[in-house]
């Protein structure tokens, strides 16, 4: 697991769904430690970013935010044990009506999940995060997430398919044959 990659899709995910942007009767934190320990992250340095947000949690142990951070930190080092015990923690201390961030959290375990082999609760957990906040649960997410998968720009290319925007889903195909010469799907369905 690349978790510098990993990270760069959370903080894309975040931007592009709104995470970023906080709503106005969600108060969030803008602590010292909880902000130190976010620039870290951004900046790829993972144990100062575990660092500064342990200790805001020293200071401010119902932070649900930093426990989500902290598991979104340990999942991408492949801690899934120390990943789920924070993503546990943030479930119950992020507040209900901040719905971008708990569905982020669901999301996150449930990528946890999946990587320990639990479809289950994986799929539970995806469940979950869509129920929570579906605006999130959409093709372009996918593509935010891993840029180099084709998933997503198939997924985008069918809907215009299905909605007769024929130039749209044209145009979706000829990326996915681009990211990826052989993958015969995208001509079958550029041919359609």
């Amino acid at each position: 697991m690349n978790w510098k990659r990993f990270l760069l899709g959370v903080m894309t995910i975040a931007t592009v769904s709104g995470i970023a942007a906080k709503p106005k009767e969600v108060k969030r934190p803008d602590s010292y430690y909880f902000m130190r320990g976010i620039e870290a992250a951004q900046d790829g340095n993972t144990q100062d970013a575990l660092e500064y947000l342990n200790k805001e949690l020293s200071e401010h142990p119902d932070n649900g935010y930093a426990h989500f951070w902290i598991g979104s930190l340990r999942y991408g080092n492949d801690e899934y044990g120390r990943a789920l015990t924070s993503l546990d923690a943030a479930i119950k201390k992020i507040p209900k009506k901040d719905p971008e961030y708990l569905s982020g959290v669901y999301y996150v375990r449930a990528k946890t999940y999946a990587a320990l082999e639990d479809t289950a609760k994986c799929l539970a957990d995806m469940a979950s995060a869509i129920k929570i906040y579906p605006d999130d649960a959409d093709y372009k997410a996918i593509i935010a997430l891993d840029q180099g998968s084709v998933m997503g720009y198939m997924g985008l290319g069918r809907n215009a398919n299905a909605q007769k925007r024929w130039e749209d889903a044209i145009k979706q195909f000829d990326y996915v044959a681009k990211l990826y010469n052989d993958y015969s799907s995208a001509y079958s369905f550029r041919a359609e």
